[in-house]
């Protein structure tokens, strides 16, 4: 048995729920190249956080890009869909996966309709001089009037 002085009461828990579906401002804060489960290939995992102002601030998204496959039409989408990011954050050529840290941009964020426990991410936006850091969600309540 291991002694603890441990007060749960005094340590603020996050939900796990998604976040709402919407447009946020966000960055990718971390990521990381791996196998696919097959073996065949390999995928980019990315985390991105919320950086709008807002009941998301904080919150982590999470998606996986399938980067090389041996199904051509997957490794097809999934580069497209890196394409899609790196246009976003302003990278034309992609060497290393930390060159998307970091770099604001807009994402729209969807709610899985097969989990509803778990967010997607739908689309990539670059960030537009000027744009202030706040969500919208879907509804179309403005950030202010929540």
């Amino acid at each position: 048995m291991a002694q603890l002085n441990f007060n749960a009461s005094e340590i603020e828990t996050s939900s796990h729920d998604p976040i709402p579906a919407g447009n946020y401002e966000a960055v990718v804060a971390a990521s990381e190249m791996r196998p696919v489960k097959s073996g065949n290939g390999m995928g980019i995992n990315l985390t991105f956080e919320i950086v709008s102002e807002g009941p998301a601030k904080g919150r982590k998204v999470w998606t996986w890009i399938n980067y090389q496959h041996p199904k051509a039409d997957v490794q097809r989408i999934g580069q497209e869909e890196l394409a899609r990011l790196c246009k976003a954050v302003g990278i034309a050529n992609l060497t290393d996966t930390e060159q998307l840290h970091n770099i604001p941009l807009i994402i729209s964020v969807g709610v899985d309709k097969n989990d509803s426990s778990r967010n997607i991410i739908k689309r990539y936006e670059k960030k537009s001089a000027g744009i202030v850091a706040t969500s919208t969600v879907d509804d179309g309540t403005p950030p202010w009037r929540r």
